[in-house]
């Protein structure tokens, strides 16, 4: 592996781990921004294009050091930052009422299928040819995505053509007696009270939850299987694909059942989003602990099946919460959001370095992992507390609702 080609401490991994997040928070808001504007379809080509590229420049970066990877994985995430929030603006221009649900929980399933191809396939890859060679056919495999993006992706339904022009004059502020535009003091406080609202704090806050545990499983699990249970590398990787599977099942499960339990009536928009998310934390929460106590590689590969099986359903959670809380400033809010939610994903993998080395040694015991897997088994706790009580259905920025003239004007 990379890893131990170059011989890198667990310090060192903690960084490299982090350097793509570094970058990613840095360009979500811009990233909004410009998707607000320009659509979707063009940002996230742009970021496929870059994080190609970046994977065939991977090797040499790492024959020239430390340094070198570090910067080459934050130029990676610094550009591919914008993604996120375009791919909610462009899902909250294709769909409307109770597809929001299904839609975010499908969108949810493909960052699952990514996150499947990708730390699946890239440990059996390595094992047999090199991680070379891997981070070759994972940058072919990217391009190769943006090409179909290219001419199949586009930023809003071709059936509805007054999508951009209505988002456009609803997105332009009025003052409140429709008379003229408004001023730039005018404007900034409306964002500002938009992105301080409860609502979108919690959704926020339940985000950051999620991210913070979802990175410390991505970047140290690998590290758990070989060191702590002995697993071999193939074997790694089939046990870490086994609960992204579940996880992909669980998505296009929950997508179909959120959608049918609100059409039918047996749950309100609002309901959806506290049930599902409630039972996403609390799950979390509970196959974190489960981890903690499993002592042999089939136990913690159910235990993370439990996490990640019920974390997917996140998708009608806080997900779907992104598409509620805004009607004319997606972009922004979305970039917001997910630079909050980056900043515990830069967080994450060092804070798990830190306590994994505060017994003053290189070599972890299962006692250093177990503080980690209740560390941030308590955090999913804290995002229910914080996310049911304060999540609404209710945009918060209808103050940008564009008013009409009286007869006197």
């Amino acid at each position: 592996s990379m890893s131990f080609e170059f011989g890198y401490t667990t310090e060192q991994k903690g960084q490299i781990l982090s350097a793509f997040a570094a970058g990613y928070a840095l360009t979500q808001i811009v990233g909004g921004l410009a998707a607000d504007r320009l659509g979707g379809a063009p940002v996230i080509m742009f970021g496929l294009l870059t994080s190609g590229l970046s994977l065939f420049l991977l090797p040499w970066a790492a024959e020239a050091g430390l340094v070198q990877v570090w910067w080459l994985l934050w130029a990676m995430g610094f550009t591919q930052g914008p993604t996120y929030p375009a791919q909610l603006v462009t899902t909250a221009k294709w769909v409307t009422g109770s597809l929001r649900s299904y839609a975010s929980a499908l969108g949810a399933a493909g960052s699952t299928a990514g996150a499947l191809f990708a730390l699946g396939l890239t440990p059996i890859i390595s094992s047999r040819v090199g991680w070379r060679q891997a981070s070759f056919l994972m940058g072919v495999s990217t391009l190769l995505f943006g090409v179909i993006w290219w001419c199949l992706g586009s930023s809003r339904p071709p059936f509805r053509s007054d999508v951009d022009s209505g988002l456009a004059a609803a997105t332009a502020p009025s003052t409140p007696s429709g008379k003229g535009s408004a001023s730039w003091s005018d404007i900034l406080f409306r964002r500002v009270k938009l992105l301080t609202s409860l609502p979108v704090l919690a959704v926020y806050f339940a985000h950051s939850v999620h991210n913070f545990s979802r990175y410390f499983l991505t970047g140290w699990m690998p590290t758990y299987y070989n060191d702590i249970l002995h697993a071999s590398a193939d074997n790694t990787a089939v046990q870490l694909m086994i609960p992204d599977i579940i996880g992909l099942t669980m998505s296009f499960v929950a997508a179909h059942l959120g959608r049918t339990l609100q059409q039918g009536g047996y749950l309100s928009a609002l309901g959806v989003r506290r049930v599902f998310a409630s039972i996403a934390f609390l799950g979390a929460a509970l196959g974190l602990v489960l981890v903690a106590q499993a002592r042999s590689v089939l136990g913690v590969t159910a235990s993370l099946c439990l996490v990640h099986g019920l974390a997917t359903l996140q998708g009608l959670g806080f997900g779907a919460s992104y598409l509620d809380v805004s009607r004319h400033n997606s972009g922004l809010v979305t970039g917001v959001g997910n630079t909050v939610a980056t900043l515990a994903s830069f967080a994450s993998p060092v804070f798990a370095s830190w306590v994994l080395t505060l017994n003053g040694s290189d070599t972890n015991g299962v006692e250093d992992w177990q503080r980690l897997f209740f560390a941030f088994a308590g955090s999913n706790i804290a995002g229910v507390l914080v996310f049911v009580p304060f999540v609404s259905v209710t945009p918060q920025d209808l103050d940008d609702e564009p008013r009409p003239r009286s007869k006197a004007d």
